[in-house]
């Protein structure tokens, strides 16, 4: 059995098309029959002035005794003609058809204007193209005649006017058939690649033609086969950085048996700076598969703990915004990204201005310090892993070049936007948009 609704893309749209010309096709030949129509209709409106014309003469050359055996003898199947001393005063032609009629017989056979010619469809007629009229002959007695076969057409111009709007809608029907048959699951396939690599897999429906379906479990499989090279790769990474806390340990117990207290201090801020390391790495690459789920966040309570803790700190921290900022998404995820840009600020540039607005669509804070800025070219290069702006990596500065990749990743797991941006004046702005969920 052959399916009526193609599986495959090509076969759709071929489809599409050739229902919309057929259609085309159908509407044209109705309207092409209407145009054929109109033509014999004018033909027998000739025919019919000329007969009325002979009729004319013919009757105004005899007695009137012999008129009414003539009119007879002149009436064919579909015109019949009689003939009265006194017009019987048939009403004229009302209908535009019948004015158009009435002017093409006079136009044709000019002798009959000025002869009174009336024309009329009758009531109630079972025949649809069947008229009636009265011609005066110059005694002042009436040619009346009945006639039938006379097409009722439309004029050229409308016929033609008809036929490209005919054509427009079937452009216009098949047009978003195409656009729906071919947009649709291509925006689902867009959305489901754009999503690839900014967290979970996102399945793709295999539906649609048979292409798209081949391409979205060609996308599925791609996914699937991702997933795994991440989840591999960031297993054995996570697991090296952990297994490093051990020895770091060990090495922690054993330089507090020196007695030379300067190397031990030097051996102790080593470590540390190696398990600050760690924690950030195993922070980052936690951060995709953090099962933490969202819940309702007060985001003016998490920023003014940062800023107070800074404060509390003696570093320059400030916080300007409402008192009440409430939205959905992952506490400790976002605290962690704050602490973030808060702890950049202040490091590179010695102080961190907190400003926060809320709006119907989301919350934007915007982090500003007075450092010196990042050059331009370097403003997306430091959102990225294991990216820093001087390499030292000293403990003055601190670091693996992590802290600004944790918090665009916590930031976009929540939908929102990261941006660093060089102020006019001087300084440096983080700009976090957040929408509501």
């Amino acid at each position: 059995m052959i399916p009526v609704w193609p599986r495959g893309l090509l076969g759709r749209l071929t489809l599409l098309v050739l229902s919309a010309v057929l259609l085309q096709f159908i509407g044209s030949s109705v309207l092409q029959e209407m145009a054929e129509r109109t033509k014999s209709g004018d033909v027998h409106a000739d025919h019919l002035a000329e007969r009325l014309a002979i009729g004319e003469r013919a009757l105004s050359s005899v007695p009137p005794g012999q008129r009414p055996g003539l009119a007879r003898a002149l009436s064919t199947a579909d015109l019949a003609l009689s003939w009265s001393e006194r017009p019987a005063g048939a009403g004229g032609g009302a209908s535009p058809w019948l004015r158009d009629l009435e002017a093409r017989l006079q136009k044709r056979e000019p002798g009959l204007a000025g002869r009174g010619l009336t024309l009329d469809r009758g009531r109630g007629e079972a025949e649809p193209h069947r008229v009636r009229g009265e011609l005066r002959l110059a005694d002042g007695s009436a040619l009346g005649f009945d006639v039938t076969r006379l097409q009722h057409g439309l004029p050229d111009i409308l016929r033609s006017l008809l036929s490209t709007a005919l054509l427009a809608s079937c452009l216009l029907i098949a047009a978003p058939l195409l656009v729906r048959a071919l947009g649709t699951p291509l925006r689902q396939l867009v959305r489901a690649a754009d999503a690839i690599g900014r967290g979970r897999p996102v399945p793709v429906a295999v539906e649609g033609p048979m292409e798209v379906r081949r391409l979205a479990r060609a996308l599925n499989a791609m996914q699937d086969r991702l997933v795994r090279l991440i989840a591999d790769q960031t297993q054995a990474l996570a697991a090296v950085s952990h297994d490093l806390r051990t020895p770091i340990g060990r090495l922690r117990l054993r330089t507090d048996l020196l007695e030379n207290r300067a190397l031990q201090a030097e051996l102790q801020a080593d470590l540390d700076e190696m398990e600050q390391m760690v924690g950030s790495v195993l922070a980052y690459l936690k951060g995709d598969t953090d099962p933490e789920p969202r819940r309702a966040v007060d985001l003016v309570a998490l920023l003014t703990t940062l800023v107070d803790a800074a404060a509390d700190a003696g570093q320059d921290a400030t916080y300007d915004g409402p008192d009440r900022a409430v939205l959905h998404a992952r506490p400790l995820a976002l605290k962690r990204a704050f602490a973030n840009l808060i702890d950049n600020a202040v490091a590179y540039g010695g102080s961190a201005r907190v400003a926060l607005r809320d709006g119907p669509a989301g919350v934007t804070v915007a982090i500003a310090d007075d450092g010196p800025g990042i050059p331009e070219a370097e403003l997306d290069r430091v959102l990225q892993p294991f990216q820093r702006i001087e390499g030292s990596r000293s403990r003055a500065t601190g670091g693996v070049g992590l802290g600004l990749a944790i918090a665009l990743q916590a930031v976009e797991r929540e939908g929102g936007r990261l941006a660093l941006v060089n102020r006019p004046g001087g300084g440096l702005t983080a700009e976090v948009t957040l929408p509501r969920l």
